[in-house]
């Protein structure tokens, strides 16, 4: 039989190769060969390898651009924002292109997103549809809650995934219209990525607003009493991101929780007041204001601790931030001191006869406390005694009425009756106020004032009749002595 040769076919790829079979080569021969068929297969394998690249996988970048119309937005707290991306195809193969839509946080802290149409409705799977060479509006709003709290930044990157980029059955360059209808691959599975935009976040809040107030007042502490004025400034700030207006309410407490209507409270500032929101960068904006609150208690406000309270309402966010300052009246304290007392003169005589020097005492009662005790009772009609001697001279002096930090003189005549003895600094005087404690004060200790007045005793009569009755006897005898001149004068001529 005719030697004929036997191929053994293989495959490498698509493509078919046939070895003869039967025939025996040599060494060198099949060395050859060996190293052709090796380059052979290798060459196919690699054009196997880009023909499967280009028509099977995906993995390419998408005809599909976005572009958003802010880089950069500021989010209110609770709310949220919306970004409006233009997403456009330029692809004329194919009839319809989808693209899935994704949003991702840098910070690794994802703020809650939502892909919606150009009328707000959320976008099914976050899918947009393309026509060829067509643009779509897609929103994204982005939330700040739950995770996203006012002065958190974050950044948000939103791409798309695009398919159709190849159809099975198409040539790569073309689809026929039976191939683009049969696509089963999803969008959301497509390596095909366009390109990024990057959106960053700030939080912040839309309504919000700071309060200080001072704990003193323009007098310099937290005491205060009864019909005073007192002057206590505070700050308000616009801490938020929009402009507001606020009302104003201020009100007094005592101790047990009860509105002191009786007292003047002015907060300072009209109801109504606009601050600019941070927003507001320019020259021009008020962020901030300081004010006085007006407070004067009651006339019969009794001492105790009170609570001054000013709230400020925001009309638009309708938060309220407040703030308490503690006052404290005190009780009455009325004072009289031995540099309180002086007298008409500084000693006084007093003769054999029992005829003395009249000597007019004085005292200066003051109270620095407040004018009403914890009974209610009014620092009114306040009595004092001036004691000469261990006995009381003349009537109990009354003093109308005595404010806080306010004085009185109270006085009386007084003509000794006794010079003081050799061991007595001088008589004994003393000024009492209050004596029988009608009012209730901080301290009683300063009621009383004591000191001494010297009074000396003359061993003749009282020097003041025999100077009197010297000048008559010399008024009457120059008198005489004038008369008796003219008779002479009138006698010569």
């Amino acid at each position: 039989m005719p030697s004929e040769a036997f191929y053994y076919p293989f495959i490498i790829g698509n493509t078919f190769f046939n070895e003869p079979r039967g025939k025996k080569m040599s060494n060198k021969s099949f060395s050859k060969l060996d190293m052709r068929s090796v380059f052979v297969v290798f060459t196919v394998a690699i054009m196997a390898i880009a023909s499967f690249g280009l028509n099977t996988v995906d993995g390419a970048t998408s005809p599909v651009t976005l572009t958003a119309d802010k880089s950069k937005a500021d989010i209110m707290e609770g709310e949220f924002v919306i970004v409006t991306l233009t997403v456009t195809s330029t692809d004329t193969k194919f009839r319809k292109m989808e693209v899935y839509l994704q949003a991702t946080f840098d910070s690794g802290v994802a703020w809650t997103t939502n892909f919606m149409d150009e009328n707000e409705k959320s976008l099914p799977g976050n899918i947009v549809a393309l026509e060829r060479q067509g643009t779509s509006t897609v929103k994204l709003a982005i939330f700040c809650t739950g995770v996203c709290t006012a002065g958190d930044t974050n950044v948000v990157k939103v791409y798309g995934k695009s398919d159709p980029r190849w159809y099975p059955g198409g040539s790569g360059s073309t689809c026929g219209s039976s191939d683009c209808e049969t696509d089963t691959n999803p969008a959301s599975g497509s390596d095909n990525m366009t390109n990024t935009v990057t959106i960053t976040l700030t939080a912040r809040t839309g309504g919000s607003h700071s309060l200080t107030c001072e704990t003193a007042h323009d007098g310099g502490d937290n005491v205060m009493y009864q019909s005073n004025k007192y002057l206590f400034k505070y700050e308000l700030e616009n801490t938020g991101w929009n402009t507001d207006t606020y009302n104003f309410d201020a009100a007094v407490e005592d101790a047990g929780g009860q509105d002191q209507t009786s007292w003047t409270v002015i907060a300072g500032l009209s109801n109504s007041k606009e601050l600019t929101g941070q927003s507001d960068t320019t020259t021009t904006a008020v962020h901030k204001v300081e004010a006085l609150m007006d407070i004067t208690p009651a006339a019969t406000a009794k001492p105790g601790v009170y609570t001054i309270a000013l709230d400020v309402t925001s009309n638009n966010a309708g938060n309220v931030e407040g703030c308490e300052v503690q006052i404290v009246i005190p009780e009455p304290d009325l004072e009289v001191l031995v540099t309180d007392i002086s007298f008409s003169h500084s000693s006084a005589w007093i003769n054999a006869r029992g005829d003395s020097q009249r000597v007019t005492i004085t005292a200066t009662v003051r109270n620095n406390g407040g004018t009403v005790d914890a009974a209610g009772t009014a620092v009114e009609n306040v009595e004092v005694v001036i004691l000469v001697d261990g006995s009381q001279l003349g009537s109990v002096q009354t003093i109308t009425a005595l404010g806080h930090d306010e004085e009185k003189p109270v006085s009386a005549f007084w003509n000794p009756t006794r010079a003081h003895s050799g061991d007595e600094v001088g008589i004994p005087i003393k000024i009492s106020v209050d004596p029988d404690v009608v009012i209730k004060e901080t301290d009683t200790d300063n009621n009383i004032a004591s000191t001494h007045f010297k009074v000396v005793q003359t061993k003749a009569s009282n020097p003041s009749f025999y100077m009197s009755f010297l000048s008559l006897i010399g008024a009457v005898g120059a008198a005489v002595l004038m008369s008796a001149y003219y008779r002479n004068k009138d006698s010569e001529e």
